[in-house]
């Protein structure tokens, strides 16, 4: 293979790969959380109330965070044990949503995106 064809080649790779990595993530619901239940070992449930977006499909979710839902601030990876009530948060849903009001879904990721609240974060 010549230098231009492998230099178009790794062109074509970089710009796949860019975009695929820009893909914009998806929010189901943003809102704050007013309810944290422990509902067995390995699985919290988050109760996050807020409105209908343009962006958001839900007001009301009551989200299960389980040992694979990742939790960010910013671009930093938290704990489980950073989230407390009236913190703002935007969760993506993965699975089947449980259709009753307010729904019922686990979380893929939740990014908290601002605190009301005392306490660490």
């Amino acid at each position: 293979m010549n230098r231009k064809k492998i230099i178009v080649y790794v062109t074509f790779l970089l710009l796949i790969l860019l975009l695929v990595g820009c893909g914009k993530r998806e929010i189901h619901i943003r809102g704050n959380i007013t309810q944290i239940e422990t509902i067995q070992k390995g699985m919290t449930s988050i109760l996050v109330e807020g409105e209908i977006e343009p962006d958001t499909s839900f007001d009301k979710a009551s989200i299960a965070i389980t040992e694979k839902t990742k939790i960010y601030r910013g671009k930093e990876r938290i704990s489980l044990g950073s989230l407390e009530g009236g913190i703002k948060v935007e969760v993506e849903i993965t699975g089947p949503v449980r259709e009753s009001y307010p729904v019922q879904a686990t979380a893929k990721a939740v990014w908290v995106i601002e605190c009301e609240c005392e306490g660490t974060i």
